[in-house]
């Protein structure tokens, strides 16, 4: 298990991150969806894929 999490880890955590980007860049403009939130899982989704 833990070496199928290593492989599949890194686009995982970089689509994840995308699709939050895209949700929260909508909701700074959508009054009726929270962008922030979304932006804070992408800025840790992509600081995981770094590290």
């Amino acid at each position: 298990m833990d070496a199928l999490w290593k492989t599949i880890k890194n686009p995982v955590l970089a689509i994840v991150g995308t699709v939050s980007v895209i949700v929260g860049v909508g909701g700074m403009i959508l009054p009726l969806v929270a962008g922030i939130p979304f932006l804070v899982l992408a800025g840790v989704c992509f600081r995981m894929l770094v590290s």
